[in-house]
C-alpha cells in the first residue's frame, strides 16, 4: 500500500500545479502593500485584502475538491468490496 501512496506523491496531478502557482502569485501580489510602504508609498490596502481573499478561496475551492473526490473514492471501493471485486495494489 506504501508503494501506491508514493507512486502518487510523486506525480502531482494538474490541480495541484495550479493550486500552487496560484497561492505563490497570491501571496507575492498580497506582500505588494508592504514593500510599498517600505518605499515610502502609499500602500494600497484593498488590494492586499483581495488578494488575501483570491489566497483563501483557491484553498477552500481545493479543500472540498479533495474531500469529495476521497469520498467517491471511498465510496466506490466499498462497492467493490460488496460486489466481492478484489482490491487493486
Amino acid at each position: 500500500m506504501s508503494s501506491i501512496k508514493k507512486k502518487y506523491e510523486t506525480f502531482p496531478t494538474y490541480t495541484k500545479k495550479a493550486v500552487k502557482a496560484l497561492l505563490v502569485v497570491g501571496v507575492i501580489s498580497a506582500e505588494i502593500p508592504f514593500v510599498l510602504s517600505a518605499f515610502g508609498r502609499d500602500p494600497v490596502a484593498e488590494l492586499g485584502i483581495a488578494w488575501i481573499t483570491e489566497i483563501v478561496a483557491v484553498i477552500l475551492g481545493y479543500m472540498c475538491k479533495a474531500y469529495f473526490e476521497k469520498k467517491q473514492e471511498k465510496k466506490q471501493k466499498l462497492a467493490d468490496y460488496e460486489a466481492g471485486m478484489p482490491e487493486e495494489e
